[in-house]
């Protein structure tokens, strides 16, 4: 039967027994008489020794509490940790402070003096805690738990009336028993001058007892000194990082084999925190995929690799069209759940496009917001790059389905390849960037690949940005006008609003580019708005020389599905004293498909006011009968392409002449732009078109020569008037 383990208070009492047994056993016949009266005293003297000691002890910890009660209240309250450490830091480093710890009213470690917080926002567990946050709230009382090797004080830190937590001060006993023991020392040297005559007979007694000591100095250094310093040891692997092999072999159950156990536990729970940490530190929260940070990471160790062996690498930065409409509309948790889908997409799209070893496997991450990135490697790269990006957006075609409500995305993909574009992992970044911004600019939804030209394109476009704001502000934008023309009666019925640029430095820019320069940034709102205010003016104007000559407005996609286009709209007519249905609004097919059910929500509410609704561009998109009747919009525009061959390509007059004949058939009008030529002129007054608009008739003018305005009557001989 195994006996149980003894304490070291039990070997330590065992020893003490021992070597007192011994020295009375050799000065029993001296000290018969005098060794009561001699221990007596000093135990007395001793203990109000220890007293005096404690005392000072515990003035000195509450004068400190009192000067950290004054200093630290405004750190912990502005979360100063900078402060803090400055503070506790001198507290800290006086030879009989063990510890100084700044708690919250919960008890959780705000700062404890240290340079590196690692339990910072953890909970007091040691067995003072609970009393100690218990009392906390209290103002200006102390708290003081005395220990065997150290005196615990504490005191509530007040800002004003407002307790915010505590602060507590852990003062070590050494030195107030190390006084004691000093003393003591002092009264025995003084006790033993009585007893020289005796020092010949107590010679062989203190022979025997140093004897003693030695053997239980060198027993205490073989059982107690080799386990602390390989606590010391995983303690410093600990505090560097290391946490594969902290934990200490031991099979002793006595106090010192219980710390050893308890820190192995700990060193396990650190182990686990700190791949938790990890884990926070490089996952993105929302869609579990590698964040920009872990991303940066495995960026730079796969341009390592290829450093060795080069087989090409590939990235496709993806960017979502038109996202931050989505969160402006529909709200951020709408938002998140489109994105989360939206990654779910992508992880099995390259599941699925995964090659034949682990390597060519593309890593899928999420930058932030709408952002996203591909990873590639392996040979061909380039058309594999090409492959998946047509997989991605081919993925997009597929509506995303929200809270019954279906949205339909697309995204730009700009692509760079290593060691074509870049030689570094943050130049390949870059390059992935500006070639997913030139996607942007022609037209989104669709991929680009990096060339070097667009770091010099990308500097012009953000130059462009900035003299486009000056401009705006200082009213160097203009609207020109392109006259509309009833084909059956001559009659000028209104004028589309088109922008115009004329910069003093730059010269005159062309529209399609300042145009898209401001929609890639949020400039087209301000831009929008302006545009709507001008043109109504204008209308405005015209009204008083040519009643009913309406005003086209261009709608963007973004301008559509903002909920507060139609109290931009209200204010702008009420401003300006305009009849509602004096202004069109046209759309283009693509800025319908993103959200219809929004779309149509706002065109009804417009319609619903006498704003004409015209479908600009029609014939490119998607749009068909059933959509038409649906929107319920006024008319459409055939796109100047299909009117540009109508004379020469039999396909674009029989689509004209179809798009004319099914507007027709709903009760809706129908403009032709784009008319250059007598012969399209003609042949779109025997398909039966409503209105046209085209260089023939007139080139865009300034405002002020609208009301002016007829057309040529040899194109119109059989108008009435």
């Amino acid at each position: 039967m195994k006996l149980p383990a003894l304490s070291l208070r039990t070997k330590l009492a065992v020893a003490v027994l021992v070597a007192s047994a011994i020295l009375l056993g050799a000065l029993a016949l001296l000290w018969v008489t005098g060794t009561r009266n001699n221990e007596a005293l000093v135990a007395q003297s001793s203990e109000a020794i220890l007293d005096n000691a404690l005392a000072d002890l515990r003035l000195r910890g509450e004068v400190t509490l009192e000067h950290l009660a004054e200093v630290l209240p405004n750190l912990v309250y502005y979360y100063d940790f900078s402060g803090l450490s400055d503070s506790l830091s001198p507290v800290l480093a006086r030879p009989d402070v063990e510890y100084v710890i700044v708690y919250d009213l919960e008890g959780r470690l705000i700062h404890d003096g240290t340079r590196v917080l690692e339990r910072f926002g953890e909970r007091m567990d040691d067995a003072l805690a609970e009393q100690v946050i218990a009392a906390t709230g209290t103002p200006g009382e102390v708290q003081a738990y005395w220990g065997d090797d150290r005196l615990d004080v504490s005191r509530t830190l007040m800002l004003g009336s407002v307790p915010l937590g505590g602060v507590r001060i852990g003062l070590s006993r050494a030195a107030a028993d190390r006084l004691v023991a000093e003393e003591q020392a002092e009264l025995e040297t003084q006790l033993r001058g009585r007893f020289d005559s005796q020092i010949r007979w107590l010679l062989a007694a203190f022979t025997l007892l140093l004897l003693g000591a030695a053997i239980a100095g060198w027993l205490i250094a073989r059982q107690l000194l080799r386990p602390i310093r390989a606590l010391a040891t995983s303690a410093d692997r600990l505090e560097h990082g290391q946490f594969d092999q902290v934990e200490i072999p031991i099979d002793r159950g006595d106090e010192l084999g219980k710390l050893v156990q308890s820190f192995n536990r700990m060193a396990v729970a650190l182990r686990d925190h700190d791949r938790e940490i990890r884990r926070l530190a490089y996952q993105d929260p929302l869609t579990s995929l590698p964040n920009r940070l872990m991303f940066r990471e495995l960026l730079d160790q796969a341009v390592t690799e290829q450093e060795h062996e080069p087989d090409g690498l590939g990235l496709l930065f993806i960017d979502l069209d038109d996202f931050k409409r989505i969160n402006d509309t529909l709200g951020h948790d709408t938002g998140d759940e489109v994105l989360a889908e939206f990654s779910e997409r992508l992880q099995h799209q390259a599941s699925d496009f995964a090659g034949e070893s682990e390597n060519q496997q593309p890593i899928i991450a999420r930058l932030g917001g709408d952002e996203f990135v591909a990873l590639l490697s392996g040979a061909d790269i380039r058309q594999r790059c090409t492959r998946l990006a047509r997989s991605i957006l081919s993925g997009l075609n597929e509506p995303f389905t929200v809270d019954g409500r279906q949205l339909f995305l697309s995204a730009s993909i700009g692509v760079s390849i290593l060691p074509d574009d870049a030689r570094s992992a943050r130049k390949l970044l870059k390059c992935g960037d500006l070639a997913m911004y030139q996607a942007k600019l022609e037209g989104k939804n669709g991929l680009f690949f990096y060339r070097d030209h667009l770091t010099m394109t990308a500097e012009e476009n953000l130059q462009l940005e900035q003299a486009l704001r000056e401009s705006l502000a200082l009213d160097q934008i203009e609207l020109y006008y392109q006259p509309l023309v009833e084909l059956a009666t001559g009659r000028v019925t209104g004028a589309e609003a088109l922008l115009r640029w004329h910069h003093p430095d730059l010269g005159e820019i062309d529209p399609e580019r300042f145009i898209a320069v401001a929609e890639s940034s949020t400039l087209i709102d301000e831009l929008g708005r302006w545009v709507i205010d001008r043109a109504c003016a204008d209308a405005a104007t015209w009204q008083r020389s040519r009643p009913n000559l309406r005003v086209g407005i261009n709608i963007s996609g973004r301008q559509l599905l903002r909920r507060d286009l139609v109290e931009q709209i209200d204010a702008a007519l009420e401003r300006n004293d305009l009849p509602a249905n004096s202004i069109s609004l046209e759309l283009t097919e693509s800025t319908l498909l993103h959200d219809r059910a929004l779309a149509s929500e706002i065109l009804l509410s417009l319609r619903a006011r006498e704003i004409n609704i015209w479908l600009d561009d029609f014939g490119t998109g998607f749009s068909g009968l059933n959509h038409l009747r649906q929107l319920r919009v006024s008319g459409v525009k055939i796109d100047r392409s299909f009117i540009a061959d109508i004379l020469t390509d039999p396909d674009d007059l029989a689509l004209s002449s179809a798009i004319i004949a099914m507007a027709h058939s709903v009760g809706m009008r129908v403009i032709a732009e784009g008319v250059e030529a007598p012969e399209q002129l003609e042949l779109l007054r025997q398909r039966g078109c409503d209105v046209v608009q085209g260089f023939l008739l007139a080139r865009p003018m300034p405002a002020a020569e609208i009301p002016d305005f007829y057309p040529n009557p040899e194109w119109f001989p059989d108008a009435s008037g």
